[in-house]
């Protein structure tokens, strides 16, 4: 019998997108990531979407070669992430992160989301990670704060700041206003999830098996 239901897959769905993609694609904590492991050639690019990622941020690499030429990285070129055959995978900045820390990339779309997801706890026992996340969280609960104190002293609807993540599960709180811990513990949450039933989610229709 297959673990997976398909209201908890739409919920994992959202829940991936908040302490994910979303965390793991910020160009902040990509650069902490950067300063975790030792140097590399490849550096992370953020490009804008086109086609069925239009309107969103593409992850790629890039590096610059002997010769002075760069070589781009994208895992849509190397026919690894193809939204044709898996409707929902959004998965760029996970790929990119794999070829990065140079981990095993194959086509097989559940081999290789198993290997996202140890990527990820691997990444969350790094002390210098985990101290320069607090650092973050800290940072944008001050910024949350101070948002809100503005918001009450004025009539006027503020803009969403982009700088601050979203929580995407929430309906009343926009923003991902929760301690370090919380956050932390979310991430290693979700990630169970994945390797239980989320990875349906970026396989084919992205619907739970019959």
């Amino acid at each position: 019998m297959s673990k997976c239901k398909q209201l908890e897959l739409d919920l994992f769905d959202l829940e991936h997108k908040t302490y994910i993609n979303q965390i793991f694609g910020d160009e902040t904590i990509r650069e902490i990531i950067t300063e975790t492991y030792v140097p590399r050639d490849w550096y992370f690019v953020v490009e804008a979407g086109v086609g069925v990622f239009e309107g969103t941020d593409h992850h790629v690499l890039e590096r610059k070669l002997k010769n002075g030429e760069i070589e781009r990285w994208c895992s849509v070129d190397e026919g690894i992430q193809n939204n044709i055959v898996n409707v929902n995978d959004n998965l760029c900045q996970s790929y990119s992160l794999l070829k990065f820390l140079n981990k095993p990339l194959t086509k097989n779309m559940k081999k290789t989301q198993k290997e996202m997801i140890n990527m990820y706890r691997a990444i969350l026992k790094r002390p210098y990670f985990k101290k320069e996340l607090q650092n973050i969280v800290t940072i944008m609960n001050a910024k949350i704060d101070k948002l809100v104190k503005s918001t009450k002293k004025s009539s006027k609807k503020k803009k969403e700041d982009k700088t601050l993540w979203f929580d995407y599960t929430s309906i009343d709180e926009p923003y991902l206003y929760k301690d370090y811990h919380t956050i932390y513990a979310e991430i290693l949450n979700v990630l169970d999830k994945w390797e239980k039933y989320g990875y349906w989610l970026f396989i084919k229709e992205g619907n739970c098996p019959k």
